[in-house]
């Protein structure tokens, strides 16, 4: 009896066994944990979104390409800002080092100088559809009022002339007509005899009159009035025609002894530049002592091969004459081109660049005779820094720089 008892007392105080350990403490621990990076690298990548480099000061084509090259889309729009250099960046929207998603699209405001815009013709119009349509183009109107036989307020003349150009806000001066009634039914034919032809059809135009040129060969030099009829100080209605015979220069004599001839007209062969790329055939023309053109055509020939020329290959022409190149514009959809800047630069520096870049052109010349030497570009329409599809003509227009 007492060994039993003795071992029943051992076993009733013998050490319990270890408890396991609880895992689920840890597991939240590390829930917890992976929450916490997963956070971070959220809050990392937000502030990982591009910035908007800074363009400001930059010229329209290379601001393009800074963007483009940081992913974003350019939307170039231009102002006046005559202490500006034409074509530079002034501003940008949204602003340097802003957070944007790539794809996003930055305002580019860009200089333009002085903006010359083209004069549309309002001969014959409505005065009232003639403010209309100079309205339309940003140029202002300005109206006189003289007897004429023509329908009241028809426009009889206008100044500057259609087809020229003026910066954009001026003012065209617009003669009218009183109308029946309106005063008295005739006006003095001024003199302009030893006027240039210009000159005197600007004067007449100016009264209400209607010039009508005829040319003949004279002593006087060529392109001066040298007859008018009605004359000087005749009454005739406005509206009315003066008869102008303009001079054409000296004729050719011939004698026994001496023979004086007017130089022959120019006849150089004009070169064969069709299946040329319009890079290479612009300088095969120009180094024939051509003018050229490039107008984009519909064909499925390659993308910026010239299909066809106006005059033929052959054909003899003036040296500067403007031969006429068309260009295909290929198969499939066309890619958009950045319109280069081209003020400033001469007319075949231009058109070598617009060939360059894929696009076409053609000039408009604003060159006096005394100025036509050394013809740069003025304006370019449309301006710098605008997307067009590959093979779209730009207009540039040329006067003395």
């Amino acid at each position: 009896m007492s060994w039993r008892r003795r071992r029943q007392v051992v076993d009733e105080t013998a050490v319990p066994p270890p408890r396991r350990p609880q895992l689920w403490p840890w597991a939240v621990l590390l829930l917890l944990l992976v929450a916490g990076i997963v956070a971070a690298a959220i809050l990392l990548t937000r502030d990982d979104v591009p910035r908007v480099p800074d363009v400001v000061g930059l010229s329209t084509p290379a601001a393009v390409a800074e963007l483009g090259r940081h992913g974003y889309s350019a939307d170039v729009e231009t102002t006046t800002r005559p202490s500006s250099q034409p074509g530079t960046v002034i501003s940008q929207t949204p602003g340097a080092d802003t957070k944007l998603d790539r794809g996003g699209r930055v305002i580019v405001v860009a200089t333009r100088g002085t903006v010359n815009v083209g004069v549309p013709d309002v001969l014959g119009l409505p005065v009232a559809q003639a403010f209309t349509r100079l309205q339309a183009v940003g140029l202002k109107g300005k109206t006189r009022a003289v007897a004429s036989e023509r329908p009241k307020d028809t426009v009889l003349s206008q100044s500057p002339a259609a087809e020229g150009r003026a910066p954009k806000g001026s003012t065209v001066l617009m003669t009218i007509a009183k109308g029946p009634g309106g005063g008295a039914g005739t006006v003095t034919v001024p003199r302009v005899v030893g006027l240039t032809q210009a000159q005197a059809t600007a004067k007449l135009q100016g009264l209400g009159f209607r010039p009508r040129i005829s040319r003949t060969a004279s002593t006087k030099p060529a392109g001066l009035v040298i007859t008018q009829v009605p004359p000087q100080g005749a009454k005739a209605a406005s509206g009315s025609v003066v008869e102008l015979v303009v001079s054409d220069g000296p004729a050719t004599t011939t004698n026994a002894t001496t023979t004086t001839t007017t130089p022959a007209p120019a006849g150089v062969r004009v070169p064969n530049v069709v299946g040329m790329g319009q890079l290479p055939a612009l300088s095969r023309l120009e180094a024939a002592g051509f003018r050229a053109d490039s107008y984009p055509a519909a064909s499925n020939r390659p993308r910026g091969l010239v299909i066809s020329q106006r005059p033929l290959a052959g054909t003899r022409a003036p040296k500067r004459f403007v031969v006429r190149i068309n260009v295909s514009l290929g198969r499939g959809r066309r890619p958009l081109r950045v319109v280069p800047d081209l003020l400033g630069k001469s007319e075949a520096n231009a058109k070598h660049l617009l060939a360059q870049v894929g696009l076409t052109a053609r000039s408009v010349s604003q060159a006096t005779e005394s100025s036509a030497a050394g013809t740069v570009v003025v304006d370019q329409k449309p301006p710098a820094g605008n997307r067009r599809p590959a093979g779209s003509q730009v207009l540039i227009y040329l006067g003395s720089g």
